[in-house]
């Protein structure tokens, strides 16, 4: 947030002090202590369908204004446009150990899927990311490994029968196999070294807005890590504010009814880079701070993105619960080749011996546990040898 403020003009709370649980004197847990801000509402309650019940998920009002839907995408335009600016030369968490210091990349990335595994696995954290990261090879190769960690170590209700424990265990060897080979991008290949900002926590209800809608603070930092360019270049999945997997009718129809609400995004996007090239959008420069040659329009790399499903690969691997799905529908075929019943049976000749054996003991493990219902806890060292059998 300190960093944020320091290289953008994007309103966040003044942080006055934060600290563990155990350096906290009341003993309520860890805290942070920072300026409020005064606000009407969010952005998320200026958006949504004032139809839809409150105990449901919201979903963007289908009949909203236009020119009030433009006003409010491209304050969060901007937004992310200021941040696509903001460039590290690793991957991980911003750090600065006493307020005065430098801000750098210190610290192992804490990803939002990171935190819903420690909520829903009981994995222990000595299984998860350590260090930062030089390549978006070696980050994309850590989510996936997390995947598989999520499938090894979440106890209950992780599988629905023998032949789901091997179709999600083949899909996370086939993504492994790309990651290693880099192969996600035949065609162009990542921007290895090109890391930015990216607010992956970011969505309408973290942005304050005035009784005018302007926006006048931006909250909720904790997942925000230097990551892979790519990730920055994905189309706001927010725009609808409702997550693909939880739309009626799923991904297709999801992306029906997001399309023309994606090209409103873009035409206020662009409309914020223009201003930014002129210098009339409040904002005096905003070159990459990397000093290289001029990339392309973050407006040009979304279209992109979506026109050629790149997104799907970035959704798919920073989430262990949408990860099977979009494998299956979306990504084997594009680059396995056919597949007509869309599971592990097509690709089992893609296996090694030793990978075909592991399989099979995570199946007996599932189908134990599948028997077992229980609150596990795990043994450090057990959890470790599990995951890196299957790793291997």
């Amino acid at each position: 947030m300190r960093y944020v403020a320091a290289n953008t003009t994007i309103p966040v709370p003044r942080v006055v002090h934060y600290g563990t649980a155990a350096e906290n004197p009341t003993g309520l847990g860890p805290f942070i202590i920072m300026d409020y801000i005064e606000h009407h509402r969010n952005m998320s309650r200026a958006l949504l369908d004032p139809r839809r019940p409150i105990d449901e998920r919201p979903v963007l009002d289908p009949g909203i204004g236009q020119e009030k839907l433009e006003f409010l995408y491209s304050q969060i335009a901007n937004i992310l446009l200021q941040l696509s600016s903001l460039n590290f030369p690793r991957i991980g968490s911003l750090a600065q150990e006493h307020e005065g210091d430098s801000i750098t990349v210190g610290r192992r990335p804490f990803a939002t899927n990171m935190n819903e595994l420690i909520i829903h696995t009981n994995m222990p954290t000595r299984v998860f990311p350590s260090q930062t990261y030089g390549t978006a090879e070696e980050w994309y190769g850590a989510l996936v490994d997390m995947h598989m960690a999520q499938l090894a170590l979440q106890h209950n209700d992780t599988t629905e029968n023998d032949d789901d424990v091997r179709d999600k265990y083949v899909a996370r060897k086939l993504f492994r196999r790309l990651v290693d080979a880099n192969n996600l991008w035949p065609d162009q290949g990542p921007s290895a070294r090109s890391f930015k900002l990216f607010f992956q926590g970011l969505r309408p209800a973290d942005v304050l807005l005035d009784e005018d809608l302007r926006v006048v603070g931006v909250i909720d930092w904790e997942f925000a890590y230097a990551a892979p360019a790519e990730f920055t270049f994905d189309p706001p999945w927010w725009l609808l504010l409702l997550e693909p997997e939880y739309w009626p009718g799923g991904y297709s129809e999801w992306m029906k009814v997001y399309e023309p609400r994606f090209h409103t995004f873009l035409r206020m996007l662009e409309a914020e880079e223009k201003k930014m090239a002129a210098g009339t959008s409040g904002v005096a420069s905003l070159p990459d701070n990397d000093g290289g040659a001029p990339a392309p329009l973050l407006s040009q790399s979304m279209r992109k993105s979506w026109e050629e499903r790149t997104w799907m690969v970035n959704y798919a691997v920073r989430s262990s619960w949408a990860f099977d799905f979009i494998w299956w529908k979306f990504l084997d075929e594009r680059y396995f080749g056919p597949n007509e019943d869309q599971d592990h049976r097509a690709r089992l000749h893609l296996l090694s011996e030793p990978q075909k054996a592991a399989m099979s003991d995570l199946v007996a493990a599932k189908a134990d546990e599948r028997l077992r219902r229980m609150v596990f806890e795990w043994d450090e060292a057990l959890a470790v040898d599990r995951l890196n059998r299957l790793l291997a």
